[in-house]
């Protein structure tokens, strides 16, 4: 018996034809063994709080481990160039913010990644602001207080953030310029309590914080707090005027977490895992619990993360630049 002939191009096809089934198998068998949550937050900072949430329901929801990694530094480019350079197979997530995966593309002159081409989107999980806080017998209760008293002060007045780049730095830089006055950025590599503490004990005069830590410091009775960012008032603390309502412009929502996989990876992949966040953002349970750290709840779809970043990628340009902060 004679058998036909194939060129080439026949083999290839059929080849490629075999493979389609295999690949399906694949994708619907994810995960067959532990999957890794990546973080660049200290362990008990917001964002390593949600990835946890996250990785707890996941873990139940695949009944698979799902491993907390915290690979902090360089405010997120570590973390995010391990996830970048990670096999593109769905076991390698990365938990992030609005700093890590946006802000570093503007403050950084060069970045080891691109962080939109090698990223896939998964979904934005949570949003929120930052409260703008003094010690609770500052001179001054309202912005106008604040610049009066600034631009009197014979010394600039010292600001603190979890580091340069962030969101509360860029909203610093930005208060200093449209109202004149002088302010000196003072970053803490620990995150926000330490400029906290340090203006209880009187070294520093302000700080820029999440709403969470906002309402938990001025319930305290030790801080207050001067102003929110956010295009409406805050639910957290309904009471405080935002810096729009106060005359400043630009100071809108302060702060995102969302979750990316390598580029490449398998949108089956993409869409379980997206399916699964959305799942458990819903969880009153959880709901209630990143309330209370001051999170407005997302869970969107990759679609939506996809334009939401790059509305965000203009408005945080024009932020940067009007704040003139210059690359690194």
């Amino acid at each position: 018996m004679q058998y036909p002939t194939l060129d080439r191009r026949s083999v290839l096809g059929l080849l490629a034809a075999s493979a389609v089934p295999s690949a399906f198998a694949q994708d619907s068998a994810w995960p067959a063994r532990p999957v890794k949550f990546v973080n660049w937050s200290n362990p008990g900072g917001n964002l390593d709080i949600v990835g946890r949430i996250l990785s707890d329901a996941a873990s139940r929801k695949w009944n698979q481990p799902v491993l907390t990694d915290n690979r902090i530094g360089a405010t997120g480019m570590i973390a995010t160039e391990y996830v970048a350079k990670s096999p593109a197979d769905g076991y390698t997530v990365l938990i992030t913010s609005s700093t890590g995966q946006l802000t570093n593309s503007f403050t950084r002159l060069k970045l080891p990644y691109d962080p939109v081409k090698d990223f896939e989107p998964i979904s934005l999980l949570v949003a929120g602001n930052v409260g703008l806080m003094a010690a609770a017998n500052a001179p001054y209760n309202n912005l106008k207080e604040l610049v009066d008293y600034a631009r009197k002060s014979a010394k600039p007045l010292s600001y603190g953030t979890p580091g340069r780049g962030t969101s509360a730095h860029l909203y610093g830089e930005a208060l200093r310029k449209q109202a004149g006055i002088e302010l000196t950025h003072v970053p803490y590599k620990g995150g926000e309590l330490g400029a906290v503490n340090d203006i209880i004990g009187g070294v520093l005069d302000l700080t820029l914080i999440s709403q969470g830590n906002a309402k938990t410091q001025s319930a305290g009775g030790r801080l207050k707090v001067i102003a929110m960012s956010g295009d409406t008032r805050t639910k957290a603390l309904p009471n405080i005027p935002t810096f729009a309502e106060q005359g400043y412009k630009g100071f809108g929502l302060a702060g995102w977490i969302a979750a990316y996989v390598p580029a490449g990876t398998p949108k089956p992949i993409i869409a379980k895992i997206a399916a699964t966040f959305r799942e458990t953002l819903r969880d009153p349970a959880i709901a209630t619990r990143l309330d209370g750290l001051g999170y407005e709840i997302i869970g969107g779809t990759p679609e939506e993360l996809r334009e939401f970043y790059r509305q965000e990628y203009s408005r945080f340009s024009d932020l940067v630049k009007n704040a003139g902060i210059a690359a690194e």
